[in-house]
């Protein structure tokens, strides 16, 4: 029997279990009783049943089945299902409780670009919704179906490696190839290679969804975000086939190329992208970490480093005294005598903050930097921590995304959002989004820093909250609006790397201003003139 819980749990599907130090966190933070670890809720166990069925006709149907193959495409409740939603909390709760109410039509598998051609030709003909689908790991409501139509899932066919050439430093990819087996194959071919881009998703999203939410990875610091490392894209729109050669750079007029990185799907369906690639020298990485007295010191120091001309780090991270706190507390780090070493040094809890450090590249680049960097550091009283934690950190950065669904099951809300700020203003604006975050009774509020630049950085909100039960949706809603609203007024962005989708459109006006929002329109009406491409206000953006 297929569940909702088949479809929403996160990555390979293993039932994941809370450890013990979260388990004590979460009892002090929210009052829980063993009563409240033993019951589930919401735990979305029944069997999956659409009332909705496909409403396209069985003449047009049948030609989709001619072009791919009827094997390749899927009408039954499953299917339609498990490609209704991405990751966003409120698509996991309507999962939980068993509510869809817009799937798509149809799941479509595409075998090659020709079969994508036909498709959109169709489409556009008749004014079908096309959603193009990746790992479905989006966390803005950017694959929802919302006017029912095709969900073109181009994992199953596109999803190889087209070339690399070594001596360009390039790598040319189908967008459908997922992260560790594009990965995988860079770092075993010939020379050994890397692809530089590792979000938490990384292990279930595809290079097609990277580019089209405009990612970055948690080595980003260094390797840049994905618009820094797109050279050209192919893409297949309503209004005919866009692809820009590959130069390092060039003067013609305006890059086409970027319109798409970030697109959401709504301009048409990227099929393959070249990228740059980087030599894999792991044994040459180096690491390092380092605690502070608190976080305008760690914000200093790292704006230093960034803004002193050494070289930068590729991992550069750094938790707020929050989420160093609840770190310590799972790692059962309090009661020992390190701990208590480092409080009678100044390094006390509630107010401390790690950073996480790590350097890509040749040997004594590695050293200089990271040796440059301890000498900076010092400056702000910085404790070094030795290599260990940041190590220890690698370990388990995808494993914690697996937290959220026994979480959720004790009733817990948890919630991410990212923002863009630039140095002057982020320590204003962690200042005002932790207020509002606390305003809720019983929220815990961890903040990160975890994408750097010369002129300012992210910041990285996760929360954790008891659901209000039976009105978990409305509840969040109202919440995510205030803390959106904060973030904005506070000068910062919507997004620095989630994306838009449609969980942040309707703030999009707001933030571009009508004229640039009215050209962005213009752009997809050209390339869209029937609005079939991710219909729904994806970005803001109408039909």
């Amino acid at each position: 029997m297929n569940t909702y819980r088949d479809i929403f749990k996160w990555g390979d599907k293993r039932e994941a279990t809370i450890d013990e130090g979260t388990l004590r966190v979460l009892q002090n933070a929210f009052g829980f009783t063993d009563e409240n670890f033993q019951n589930k809720y919401l735990v979305g166990d029944q069997e999956i049943k659409l009332d909705n069925k496909c409403k396209l006709d069985q003449k047009i149907v049948d030609q989709f089945k001619e072009i791919v193959g009827e094997e390749n495409c899927k009408t039954d409740d499953y299917s339609r299902a498990s490609h209704s939603y991405g990751k966003f909390y409120a698509d996991l709760v309507k999962l939980r409780k068993g509510l869809i109410s817009t799937p798509p039509d149809l799941v479509i598998y595409p075998r090659n670009e020709e079969d994508i051609i036909q498709i959109i030709k169709i489409c556009n003909t008749y004014k079908i919704a096309v959603t193009p689908f990746g790992g479905h790991s989006s966390v803005t409501r950017s694959v929802e179906t919302p006017n029912g139509g095709l969900s073109l899932d181009l994992t199953k066919h596109l999803n190889k490696i087209i070339e690399v050439n070594e001596i360009n430093s390039t790598v040319t990819v189908q967008s459908g190839m997922y992260g560790p087996a594009f990965e995988d194959y860079l770092n075993n071919y010939k020379d050994k290679y890397t692809c530089g881009h590792f979000p938490q998703s990384f292990e279930y999203s595809t290079v097609g969804g990277w580019v089209a939410a405009k990612g970055a990875g948690q080595a980003s610091t260094g390797y840049g975000k994905i618009e820094q490392m797109v050279l050209s894209l192919k893409v297949v729109t309503p209004a005919g086939i866009i692809e820009t050669k590959t130069y390092p750079a060039s003067a013609q007029g305006w890059d086409l190329y970027p319109i798409f990185i970030g697109s959401e799907g709504t301009l048409g369906v990227i099929t393959q992208v070249t990228m740059k690639i980087h030599k894999f020298r792991p044994a040459q990485t180096k690491y390092a970490s380092f605690i502070f007295k608190n976080f305008d010191s760690a914000v200093a120091a790292m704006r230093t480093v960034m803004q002193s001309g050494i070289g930068v780090p590729h991992l550069f991270r750094i938790s707020d005294p929050e989420e160093t706190d609840i770190a310590f507390k799972t790692k059962d780090f309090e009661g020992t005598i390190a701990n208590k070493f480092l409080n009678t040094l100044g390094y006390k809890s509630a107010n401390r903050c790690l950073m996480f450090v790590s350097v890509d590249g040749d040997k004594a680049y590695t050293n200089q930097v990271i040796s440059s960097i301890k000498n900076i550091v010092k400056k702000f009283d910085a404790f070094s921590l030795g290599a260990s934690p940041t190590k220890k950190w690698l370990e388990q950065r995808y494993s914690s995304a697996y937290l959220r669904d026994p979480l959720m099951d004790l009733g817990i809300m948890t919630d991410t959002l990212e923002t863009a700020v630039m140095w002057d203003n982020l320590i204003p604006l962690w200042n005002a989004v932790r207020t509002y975050l606390k305003s809720r009774e019983k929220t815990v509020a961890m903040v990160h820093i975890s994408h750097v630049y010369e002129n300012g950085a992210n910041l990285y909100f996760t929360y954790l909250s008891p659901m209000k039960k039976g009105d978990e949706l409305t509840d969040y809603e109202n919440f995510h609006k205030g803390l959106v609203d904060t973030i904005h007024t506070n000068k910062g962005s919507l997004s620095h790397h989630h994306g838009i989708g449609r969980s942040l459109a309707p703030w999009m006006q707001q933030e571009l201003g009508k004229n640039t929002l009215d050209l962005m329109q213009a752009i997809k009406n050209q390339l869209d003139p029937n609005g079939i491409m991710n219909p729904g206000n994806t970005l803001g953006l109408k039909p």
